[in-house]
């Protein structure tokens, strides 16, 4: 899907509600600096997924989001890209405030709860009593939330009311 302000594409994982969407989980490659897209009425959470950092300059504040770092700002915010290692990709969590609230939490080892879970290494994970091995960018998604163990590596938990 093309991002609001035109100037690049993600690929979305999962969402909620009808034609305009409630909540949606995204993973998008940021291949040059510039400008996030203004989505007002929404909150927005990041992790990066990849070695290369974004850093982020959000209302005059600037922050370095590494690897498997969880970054949370309004969609009002005036948030700038810039790549100090090059292209990366992140996994994106937007949720309208009017409608839902929504969380994003880095699990190493041990249980999350969540309705949207995405590997950030090959990870293996048991839900539901299965025993499943993700591979980075792969994901399991339910109807509700659920627990969730894992058994190595990181995944993102991402939970949504």
């Amino acid at each position: 899907m093309p991002w609001a302000n035109g100037r690049g594409t993600s690929y979305e994982v999962s969402r909620g509600g009808g034609e305009v969407w409630d909540w949606r989980v995204a993973i998008a490659p940021v291949v040059e600096p510039g400008p996030f897209s203004t989505l007002a009425g929404v909150d927005r959470h990041l992790v990066v997924l990849d070695e290369a950092p974004l850093a982020l300059t959000i209302d005059g504040a600037t922050r370095l989001a590494r690897r498997g770092e969880v970054v949370a700002f309004a969609g009002e915010s005036n948030v700038i890209a810039e790549l100090p290692e090059g292209p990366t990709r992140d996994l994106g969590l937007m949720v309208r405030r009017s409608v839902a609230t929504g969380s994003m939490t880095v699990v190493s080892v041990g249980v999350g709860f969540g309705r949207v879970i995405v590997a950030l290494d090959e990870s293996r994970v048991v839900s539901g009593g299965s025993s499943v091995v993700l591979t980075v960018g792969d994901a399991l998604i339910g109807e509700q939330s659920e627990s969730i163990e894992v058994v190595s590596g990181a995944v993102c938990v991402i939970e949504v009311e």
